[in-house]
C-alpha cells in the first residue's frame, strides 16, 4: 500500500521534531577553556581555572595585557600541573599566575 503524500509529510515533521532538541542543544554547548586560553569570564574555563588578568610591565608600570584561564600561584612549581610550558608570573593586582611561555 502505497503512503499518501500527507503521510509522508507527517512523518517528516515528526522525525525533525524528535532531532530538534538534540541538535539544538549540541550546536549550543560550549567546551570549558583549557589553560593559556582568552576569557572573558570564570565561567568560561575548565574546572580549577578562574579567568585572570595577565600584566604587561613597563617603566610607566603594569598594563592588563589581556585575560586568559589559569591559576593563581606562588611559585612555578604550583603550575605544573598544567603544563611544562606554564610559570608563575606577577600580575598588576599585586598577585601572581601561572602564564604559557610558549
Amino acid at each position: 500500500m502505497a503512503m499518501s503524500l500527507r503521510e509522508a509529510a507527517a512523518r517528516l515533521l515528526c522525525a525533525s521534531l524528535l532531532l530538534a532538541p538534540a541538535l539544538a542543544c549540541s550546536s549550543t554547548s560550549t567546551a570549558l577553556k583549557p589553560a593559556g586560553t582568552s576569557c572573558g569570564a570564570d565561567s568560561e574555563c575548565a574546572a580549577g581555572l578562574s579567568c585572570l588578568a595577565l600584566g604587561a610591565f613597563t617603566d610607566a608600570g603594569c598594563t592588563p595585557a589581556a585575560k586568559a584561564c589559569s591559576r593563581v600561584c606562588t611559585l612555578d612549581s604550583d603550575c605544573t600541573p598544567l603544563g611544562p610550558s606554564f610559570k608563575c608570573f606577577a600580575a598588576c593586582d599585586n598577585t601572581r599566575s601561572c602564564g604559557a611561555t610558549q
